[in-house]
């Protein structure tokens, strides 16, 4: 999809996360995907860097990435993980219209993704769809950092340019809400900060699970109401 292909863009990102790997943020991306099993989703495969912290429970992957560039970036981690035994569909396609059936997938992995994609409510709805009962949505993302800190200081100086400079990424959205709005129980989702990254470096990570509907007999509240939409 030519209008999500940002060449320049992905020749630096690939070159950035496979310095972040061997840090703090890839210990990360293995501690996240401890809890991803079955058939996973991933949004937005990016360069492919998710591939190797996958854990045995992993049976098989799809992946959706829209950007031409990317995808061709993620075939030699693609092809590595096949030949561990982990078979991966990639497909050119977005979040917010997901190319796979109702209660399809066991597991979803969000990394870095959700600044990017043009209507995250759309995303966590599709998701929301996809996903079997008793599924995990496992997440590495940063996000709009504390009001009055020095990163949410920065990020409102960079947002007017920042997605022309990342790839479309905003740097300042409140991920945790969208999640929750989509009827997500964030309780498992915590803060972390990577100072090194600057406007980026407010995150979040963990695993959001579905909420649980309104007891039998008992009227929903309004924030029921709103996760339920």
């Amino acid at each position: 999809m030519a209008r999500h292909d940002h060449p320049i863009f992905t020749l630096l990102y690939r070159a950035l996360v496979k310095v972040e790997d061997a840090g703090p943020v890839g210990r990360v991306r293995t501690e996240v995907g401890g809890a991803l099993f079955g058939k996973l989703l991933i949004v937005g495969l990016g360069p492919g860097e998710d591939l190797h912290h996958l854990p045995a429970a992993v049976t098989e992957v799809v992946a959706i990435e829209p950007s031409a560039s990317m995808r061709h970036a993620a075939r030699a981690a693609v092809a590595e993980a096949e030949e561990n035994g982990i078979p991966v569909e990639l497909i050119d396609a977005v979040g917010e219209d997901l190319p796979l059936p109702d209660d399809s997938v066991d597991s979803v992995l969000f990394a870095y993704v959700l600044c990017s994609v043009d209507d995250p409510d759309a995303v966590i709805a599709e998701v929301r769809r996809v996903l079997k009962p008793g599924g995990v949505v496992a997440m590495l993302e940063h996000v709009a950092g504390r009001p009055g800190s020095w990163i949410r200081r920065w990020q409102t100086l960079v947002s007017p340019v920042w997605p022309f400079l990342a790839g479309g990424c905003h740097c300042d959205r409140d991920t945790r809400a969208v999640l929750e709005r989509g009827g997500f129980d964030t309780a498992g989702v915590e803060d972390f900060a990577v100072a090194a990254l600057g406007p980026v470096g407010a995150g979040i990570k963990g695993v959001a699970l579905l909420a649980e509907p309104p007891a039998a007999g008992r009227e929903a509240s309004p924030e029921d109401r709103d996760r339920g939409r």
